[in-house]
């Protein structure tokens, strides 16, 4: 009964309290933060040698360094990314297989960890490598 007389009693307008996963202010997530997202994801993907214009070496090497984002290129439209990726791939490998993989994890965790829709993710393939086999000798 209590209760409901102090509900009654207040007529002050009900604001809804955020949440955890409600913003307080505006949040902005700079696109270099997405191309490294974005090519350190792309380097995790089987078939993947390196970046276009990044030496291939292996992941830890590169992690290392800035450079994990060459070769990406991010577009940012009202919370809509796309993004270009130019990759070289293994050369053993099923290209358009690669490049598949690398759009489906891309756009997974864009979107899993920036809450931003991905609208494309192209996959260029500028190169791709192979390992020489060392010849027996005769």
């Amino acid at each position: 009964m209590n209760e409901e007389k102090n509900q009654l009693m207040d007529n002050s307008p009900q604001q809804p309290i955020p949440t955890g996963t409600e913003a307080i202010g505006e949040i902005n997530i700079a696109p270099d933060i997405i191309a490294t997202l974005a090519g350190i994801t792309t380097m995790k993907i089987a078939g993947i040698t390196g970046m276009a214009g990044i030496p291939s070496a292996s992941l830890s090497t590169i992690m290392g360094k800035r450079e994990i984002n060459k070769g990406v290129k991010v577009d940012i439209k009202e919370k809509t990314v796309s993004l270009e990726i130019s990759v070289v791939i293994d050369i053993d490998t099923v290209l358009i297989d690669v490049a598949k993989n690398v759009q489906r994890e891309v756009k997974k965790v864009i979107e899993n960890k920036t809450g931003m829709t991905v609208n494309k993710v192209d996959v260029n393939i500028r190169e791709v490598s192979y390992k020489e086999k060392d010849e027996a000798p005769a």
